[in-house]
């Protein structure tokens, strides 16, 4: 337990007033909170990502360097598209009275990590300021935010599926008839059997 409140008190460092998915009532709100912040995060890296008339040309001068720069562009606006606009609540998740403590780690770990994450992706974004565009050093850094992006990305289709999985109900076993009779299966029908 005091494990998942160190956790807790390392995310709320970052976001005031993350309370948690321990109860019920308050689940919704703090994945909003998460999500709402980190969006934040992410549209102060993009309107970070301008460049100078001058830059400007001396990126388009050269196609690799303009696809780059568009391709962090676009994945930097992807996944803050993914997190700012995803439906609220759309889990099972937010229903359930009680939640296993286990899950409850698993979810907030990769909450701490999705705020890590693009924290670190918007540092990057920042100190590609001192780069002089067009540079092998600042297609180099590109290279890595976008890498960055792309893994902040993938986290975020994993903690859905993570939220998903916690209120999933397992499938149903497969029983017999009423009457007792055997179930027909497709060979069964196909070559009249039984």
């Amino acid at each position: 337990m005091s494990f998942e409140k160190n956790l807790l008190e390392r995310i709320a460092s970052y976001i005031p007033g993350y309370a948690g998915y321990k109860e019920k009532e308050v689940r919704r709100e703090t994945d909003a909170l998460l999500r709402r912040h980190i969006a934040s995060i992410l549209s102060s890296a993009a309107a970070q990502l301008v460049l100078s008339p001058t830059d400007a040309r001396a990126v388009a001068a050269n196609p690799d360097a303009r696809f780059l720069w568009d391709s962090v562009k676009a994945a930097l606006d992807k996944v803050t598209q993914k997190i700012d606009k995803a439906p609220h609540g759309y889990s099972g998740f937010f229903d359930l009275v009680k939640v296993d403590d286990a899950a409850l780690e698993q979810v907030y770990r990769h909450d701490l990590a999705l705020v890590e994450a693009a924290k670190k992706a918007a540092d990057a974004v920042a100190s590609l300021k001192a780069l002089r565009p067009g540079t092998a050093e600042w297609a180099d850094a590109l290279r890595q935010i976008l890498a960055a992006l792309q893994s902040l990305d993938a986290a975020v289709d994993e903690r859905n599926k993570i939220l998903k999985g916690i209120a999933e109900v397992p499938p149903p076993v497969w029983e017999k008839p009423a009457g007792g009779e055997k179930k027909k299966g497709l060979l069964d029908r196909l070559f009249k059997r039984g």
